[in-house]
């Protein structure tokens, strides 16, 4: 028996999504171990909570953040706030991260299509939607348009132009 070009990929595509649960599943348990791990590893007391000054080994709670973590407000996190908090912060950096690459590609294929920006001779670097520019342009007219463009992309804050015009 043989198969088409098109089953092959529709078995294919059924098989990648009847996985997609397992995925998920095995990345949530990934997660937790670790979650878990790291909970362990900060209980130096071992008493199952976490307090304020061992939390300080995370780098990821401030005081702030701890006092977010402890739903009940009893001065130390269990291991589930500990993990809920700690999801909850890497989710919004890893949003925060992809949002900032979507606005580097933007920006980049703007210039590309742009007549005089040479987009290889521009780099661009965006953080919490921050765009800082640099490299080198021709003329003060390049730069200028440059960061007309970069300002002009959707979620930019603000632009930080830092080309050289090469003399």
């Amino acid at each position: 028996m043989r198969f088409s070009k098109t089953e092959l990929i529709l078995v294919g595509l059924a098989i990648g999504l009847a996985s997609m649960p397992v995925l998920a599943a095995l990345t949530d348990e990934i997660n937790q171990t670790s979650y878990q791990r790291d909970f362990k590893r900060l209980d130096v007391d071992g008493d199952g909570k976490v307090n304020a000054k061992e939390i300080k080994k995370d780098n990821l709670f401030d005081f702030s953040g701890f006092s977010k973590a402890d739903k009940n407000h009893n001065g130390s996190l269990s291991e589930d706030e500990y993990a809920t908090y700690k999801s909850a912060v890497q989710q919004k950096e890893a949003k925060q991260a992809a949002s900032d690459s979507a606005i580097t590609a933007k920006i980049k294929s703007k210039y590309l299509l742009e007549k005089g920006i040479k987009s290889l001779k521009v780099s661009v670097e965006t953080k919490d939607n921050i765009v800082v520019l640099s490299g080198f342009v021709d003329n003060e007219a390049t730069k200028a348009r440059a960061g007309q463009i970069a300002a002009s992309v959707k979620g930019v804050k603000s632009v930080s132009n830092s080309l050289v015009v090469k003399p």
